[in-house]
């Protein structure tokens, strides 16, 4: 697997990881709302190939001002064993670029963000 798809990969998770608890990226842009990435960084630790379905795991694991944070775990579905570990940084943006405070601008995501870390843990 090129290691260019492990990027793809996690921004297919967050965005379906997003949706599912009821914060799809339909509703940001309808809201006039962009969630830019501020930085991504990842380890590779087992080969894949292309023939292997990939699991991924995301955890929030900080939600923090106008960021949060994610991590993902990647998995071979075949032997569980661990082929990628990541992270990505979002902050979100009116159609401007002016960053909002979660908290304060958008409490219902920031409550469920910090939900969904509290429940990981």
């Amino acid at each position: 697997v090129h290691h260019s798809n492990y990027i793809r990969w996690m921004e297919e998770a967050r965005v379906y990881y997003l949706d599912q608890i009821g914060w799809s990226f339909v509703k940001f842009e309808e809201s006039g709302l962009v969630s830019p990435v501020v930085s991504v960084n990842g380890k590779f630790i087992n080969s894949a190939v292309f023939a292997d379905t990939i699991l991924v795991d995301i955890t929030v694991t900080e939600v923090k001002g106008a960021r949060f944070v994610l991590e993902y775990t990647m998995r071979r579905e075949s032997d569980n064993a661990v082929v990628f570990k990541g992270e990505s940084v979002h902050c979100f943006t009116d159609a401007a670029g002016k960053l909002l405070r979660l908290e304060k601008e958008l409490p219902d995501f920031w409550n469920e963000l910090n939900r969904q870390m509290n429940n990981a843990e």
